[in-house]
C-alpha cells in the first residue's frame, strides 16, 4: 500500500518592509562605583540606605575606631623611641668624631658609633612611615561617598565583619544617564552607531550615539551588552529620563540588499545546526532551500534568501519533510 503523502500548510514568502528594528533597555548612570573600605574591621555605624541621594564627602558608614586608635598610639610610641635611639647616637657619633680630631679613640670605634648613627636614623624613618600609615587608617576607618550620586544598592549592616576591598555599596555617579540594551548575536556584527531612544511615556525621542559594546558575549543569554550616551546638546538636560526607568531604542535597519532580504512565519524556517533552510514547493513536490536568519520581529522571521517574493513554502510541520518528498497541500 502507497504511503499516503503528508498534508502541509503553506504560504508565501513576503518582502520585508520594516525599515527600523529596535531593543527595550533601561537608562544608567555612566559610572557605577563600588564602594569598599580600605581596611578590615567591623561597622560601627551605617547611616545611609538604598536609594538615597548623597553628596561627594559625606559619610557612609564607620568602623569600630578602637583598633585604628590602639595602632596610631602605638605608632607614636614607636616614633618617640626611634627619635630618641637616634638622637643619642648621633651625641655618640659626635663625641667620638672630637676624640678622633684629639687621637682619644680609634678610627674603628669612630666608624662603629657613625654606622650606630645611621642605622637609629633609618629606624626613626620607617617608624615614622608606619605612624603616617596609623594616621592614614584612622581616615580610613570612615567611608565617605567619592562623589555626588544616588545608591543603587546599600549591603553593609551594622555589627558585620567585612575585609579590606569587600563591596558595601554601590553608588550611581551623578551626570548624563546612558541608555543600555544587550544586543542579540545575529545583530552584533551590524550594529548601528546611532539610534533614537524612546523614553517611558509621551516624552520625545533622544538622540543616542554607541559608546562602548562589551568585549565578551554573555554566556547565559548570548548577547553584547552595549552603552549609548545622549548626543550633546540634548545631553545638557533632557526631560522624562530618570535613572533605571525603561526606554526602547530604535535603529534605522542596518545596509542590506533589500532585494533579497525577506519575510516569513517563523515555522517555516527549519535549523538542525547545519544553517537554516525553508522548504519551497516544487508542483507537489517539497525541497529544501539554505536561508540565512537575519532576526526575528515577533511572529515572523527576517531572512536572506535568493527566492522571490511570492515563492510558495511550507510555513508548518518542516521538521518531518525529506528532499523531493511528495506532500498534499491543504486548501
Amino acid at each position: 500500500m502507497d504511503e499516503v503523502a503528508p498534508l502541509v500548510v503553506t504560504t508565501r514568502i513576503q518582502a520585508s518592509n520594516a525599515s527600523t528594528w529596535s531593543l527595550t533597555g533601561t537608562w544608567q548612570a555612566r559610572h557605577e562605583i563600588p564602594l569598599s573600605f580600605r581596611i578590615g574591621g567591623k561597622i560601627a555605624v551605617r547611616l545611609v540606605d538604598a536609594g538615597a541621594r548623597v553628596e561627594m564627602g559625606q559619610v557612609l558608614f564607620r568602623l569600630d575606631p578602637r583598633d585604628v586608635a590602639q595602632q596610631r598610639i602605638a605608632a607614636e610610641a614607636q616614633v618617640a623611641s626611634a627619635r630618641a635611639e637616634t638622637q643619642n647616637a648621633e651625641r655618640e657619633r659626635a663625641r667620638l668624631a672630637d676624640m678622633l680630631k684629639r687621637k682619644l679613640t680609634s678610627q674603628q670605634e669612630y666608624d662603629r658609633a657613625a654606622t650606630s648613627a645611621q642605622a637609629a636614623r633609618e629606624q626613626l624613618v620607617a617608624a615614622e612611615a608606619e605612624l603616617v600609615q596609623a594616621v592614614n587608617a584612622t581616615e580610613y576607618a570612615v567611608l565617605k561617598a567619592p562623589a555626588a550620586g544616588i545608591l543603587l544598592d546599600v549591603t553593609g549592616q551594622q555589627g558585620q565583619v567585612v575585609t579590606a576591598g569587600q563591596s558595601l555599596a554601590t553608588l550611581a555617579e551623578t551626570g548624563p544617564l546612558e541608555a543600555e540594551v544587550y544586543v542579540p548575536e545575529d545583530r552584533r556584527a551590524q550594529l548601528p552607531t546611532r539610534a533614537m531612544a524612546d523614553p517611558l511615556g509621551d516624552e520625545p525621542p533622544i538622540p543616542v550615539s554607541l559608546r562602548e559594546v562589551a568585549g565578551a558575549v554573555d554566556p547565559a543569554t548570548r548577547t553584547w551588552r552595549a552603552r549609548f550616551k545622549i548626543d550633546p546638546p540634548v545631553s545638557a538636560g533632557v526631560q522624562g529620563v530618570a535613572l533605571g526607568t525603561t526606554l526602547t531604542l530604535r535603529f534605522e535597519r542596518a545596509a542590506e540588499d533589500e532585494g533579497e532580504v525577506r519575510r516569513v512565519p517563523l515555522g517555516a524556517v527549519l535549523e538542525r545546526g547545519q544553517g537554516a533552510v525553508v522548504w519551497r514547493l516544487v508542483d507537489d513536490r517539497v525541497e529544501p532551500e539554505p536561508v540565512t536568519l537575519l532576526g526575528i520581529d515577533g511572529e515572523y522571521a527576517r531572512i536572506q534568501t535568493r527566492l522571490p517574493v511570492g515563492t510558495a513554502i511550507v510555513a508548518l510541520g518542516v521538521d518531518r519533510l525529506q528532499p523531493g518528498q511528495t506532500v498534499r497541500v491543504r486548501p
